[in-house]
């Protein structure tokens, strides 16, 4: 959601953290699970090792790991080929929702799919009583839970703990499915 510092971060949440001198050369994980070290490169919360995804001279995404107390703050600290960077402090709670974007900028339209895979759009608008799918992160704990930076499985579906409440132009939606995409 690219919400501003301060706004809270949960167990499994997909973070973007922005600076510099975060890392020598741009690098995504090309496998499941994500490492907790890409390129030289580790994001500790509260000293967990957290899975990464990509790194940038300016920028770094990962993982909250699963494990993250949800009350008080969680400390983040980058580890660049040995070196250790500042300490940021970030509240956690037990859910911080953000919807992806298309594009992954986080401005823009919202990663929503109606049932035949097709994106919502301005000139494809999903209708009254259409289903939609919303990809979003920080849910929180799901059941079976998923090992930190892993793909969910299909068989069984992961389902959020949490409750999930869904508004439509300031109207209530029925949610049929709160879980991980598999």
């Amino acid at each position: 959601s690219f919400a501003p510092v301060g706004n809270p971060v949960s167990p499994g949440a997909f973070i973007t953290l922005f600076g510099s001198n975060l890392a020598a050369s741009t690098m995504t994980a090309s496998s499941l699970p994500f490492p907790t070290v890409l390129g030289g490169v580790q994001v500790l919360v509260n000293n967990r090792p957290a899975p990464v995804y990509l790194i940038a001279p300016g920028q770094i995404s990962f993982l909250i790991p699963n494990a993250t107390e949800t009350t008080g703050n969680a400390t983040i600290v980058v580890v660049s080929n040995g070196t250790r960077s500042n300490e940021i402090q970030a509240p956690v709670s037990r859910t911080s929702p953000g919807v992806f974007s298309v594009p992954a900028a986080g401005l823009g339209p919202g990663a929503i799919l109606k049932a035949n895979f097709t994106l919502v759009s301005a000139s494809n608008p999903a209708r009254r009583g259409e289903t939609v799918l919303i990809f979003l992160t920080g849910l929180g704990a799901a059941v079976p839970a998923v090992p930190d930076g892993a793909a969910a499985g299909a068989n069984p579906l992961s389902l959020v703990t949490a409750a999930v409440n869904v508004y439509i132009g300031g109207e209530s939606a029925q949610v049929n499915f709160k879980g991980l995409a598999p």
